[in-house]
């Protein structure tokens, strides 16, 4: 059912007031502190049916509402909405000359952005030109058993045990390392993709079982290979938020930091605008109960990484998306202006 203007202007004002008290509010406050034009009975009545609706919560049977994640998402739409009509002005001049790495550049950007937002900012590091595998090496240890390094035209070297639920001969090994070379090395992501998940099995015959585990191997160093390095900034901002008082909370926000691989998961770009994910949307379970904010910076229209802002549900959305908006708008400009003049 959709919500009509009284209700969304009740919701729009809890939500207001939550952002900036941390406590639950009543129909009271509401009538006292909000232009809305209605009774308290008339705003508790509302409320009851937002909360029923599932846009409202009550933690105590005592105690006023909360934003519930549906009302989050309901008020983000609304802002996100009036972003893709209208471009919102740029509110800091920090276009300067640098003359640094690309990755020095985003850090700084980062850093900015935690410093105004007072907020923990992430950041991908931009990856113009990903690793591609320069040769394999297979290495047999015993007649189920063999080392599988790949090295990259970088230098990086990544080495595999894998282990075969049968025997497989030595000359088979050595045919192994010479397909692999012949159809990956120097290949790209795309085309190693297809070889082995369409003819690696076929081309491998009465050995074929050795299949699953090469190819799960092998795209497992590609996917490797594409990550980038993340970039934190802020973390200590997450302890202003009385919700992180709590040193267990807290510890988690840090070790959640600490995970690398999962944070370069959760800074994968899902649209090239502006995301919001809010508490139990995001899809791993360690982001339950905090929001991100992130959104891509390019190089000459083209996505070369990712900038995020993490903090607690009850964060100032509109105000976050404004500032990451105008801070990667900035930013890809400065990579686009300095990557045409380099090349």
């Amino acid at each position: 059912m959709p919500l009509d203007d009284r209700k969304k202007k009740i919701l729009y004002a809890v939500i207001t007031d939550y952002i900036m008290t941390a406590e639950p509010i009543g129909s009271r406050t509401i009538a006292r502190k909000y232009n809305i034009g209605l009774s308290s009975a008339t705003i508790r009545n509302e409320m009851a049916d937002l909360e029923d609706m599932g846009y409202l919560e009550q933690p105590h049977t005592s105690a006023g509402r909360i934003p519930s994640d549906k009302g989050y998402r309901f008020y983000v739409d609304s802002i996100l909405q009036n972003y893709l009509n209208n471009d919102p002005p740029i509110s800091h001049n920090i276009r300067e000359e640098i003359i640094a790495e690309f990755d020095e550049i985003v850090k700084r950007y980062a850093r900015i952005l935690a410093t105004i937002t007072r907020h923990t900012t992430v950041a991908k590091m931009p990856k113009l030109n990903p690793d591609k595998i320069k040769r394999i090496q297979i290495i047999p240890v015993a007649s189920n058993k063999m080392i599988l390094l790949v090295v990259t035209d970088t230098g990086i070297v990544k080495n595999y045990l894998l282990n075969f639920c049968q025997s497989v001969e030595r000359d088979i090994f050595e045919f192994l390392n010479n397909l692999l070379n012949d159809k990956i090395a120097g290949k790209s992501e795309k085309d190693i993709s297809e070889f082995l998940e369409r003819d690696l099995r076929q081309m491998l015959g009465e050995v074929a079982f050795i299949a699953d585990e090469l190819i799960k191997t092998i795209l497992l160093s590609l996917k490797q290979l594409q990550e980038t390095d993340i970039y934190a900034d802020g973390t200590s901002h997450i302890l202003d938020f009385p919700e992180y008082k709590d040193l267990a909370k807290a510890k988690h926000f840090f070790n959640l930091l600490d995970n690398k691989s999962l944070l370069n998961e959760v800074l994968e770009p899902e649209r090239d605008f502006i995301d919001v994910r809010i508490g139990s949307e995001n899809k791993f379970e360690e982001m339950r109960e905090l929001s991100i904010i992130k959104t891509t910076y390019k190089i000459n229209n083209s996505v070369v990484g990712t900038i995020g802002i993490i903090g607690p549900t009850r964060m100032d959305y509109r105000r976050l998306i404004n500032e990451i908006n105008m801070m990667t708008k900035e930013l890809s400009n400065l990579l686009s202006s300095i990557y045409n003049d380099e090349i």
